[in-house]
């Protein structure tokens, strides 16, 4: 018996609620990916615009808490690099658009990993760290933030950003579908 498969819209209607439980269920790794993602962005901007007027104690707060997440992000990054590449049904439905977020995404990261570099616990894990990273260390703040902005820029002129990874996430989740329907067949 064949079993009737509803045939989908495209571009399918979809609204935020309904892509981040697909999201969710169809790969946890991407909801992790883009989740921190907008945390980093969220706790970056904060800094980055509220932080003269939000000091004292605060700041470091901000501070420590966008570090740990953004070593976080890197762990996270690192494993779906690794599942992307794997993945044929990931790799389809990348654009240049991705390609280029990723690019953006490692600046972010070796910038970010430099303005960290000096601090506690990384000077006593990694003594040689800081050092390494000493040539970039005095411009790095300033390219972390540039690059953080264009981005946005980026993100909003292009279909990147959040939009594109929700985009790219149910389109995922549709292939599956519809991949495992044709095997079921």
């Amino acid at each position: 018996m064949v079993k009737e498969v509803p045939e989908k819209k495209y571009p399918p209607e979809v609204n935020y609620s309904t892509v981040l439980k697909g999201m969710t269920r169809t790969s946890p790794l991407d909801t992790a990916f883009h989740l921190l993602m907008a945390i980093l962005l969220i706790t970056g901007l904060i800094i980055d615009l509220l932080g003269p007027w939000l000091g004292g104690w605060l700041s470091s707060i901000r501070s420590i808490a966008h570090g740990y997440v953004g070593t976080l992000f890197v762990l996270v990054f690192i494993v779906y690099l690794i599942a992307m590449l794997f993945s044929k049904t990931m790799r389809m439905v990348l654009t240049v658009t991705n390609y280029l977020d990723f690019l953006l995404y490692i600046i972010l990261i070796i910038t970010g990993i430099t303005i960290a570099s000096p601090n506690k616990p990384w000077v006593d894990l990694l003594p040689g760290l800081s050092v390494t990273l000493s040539p970039i260390a005095q411009v790095a703040p300033a390219v972390h933030a540039i690059t953080t902005y264009v981005w946005i820029l980026f993100a909003i002129i292009f279909p990147g950003g959040i939009l594109h990874g929700l985009a790219s996430v149910y389109l995922i989740s549709y292939l599956k579908k519809k991949y495992k329907t044709m095997r079921e067949e």
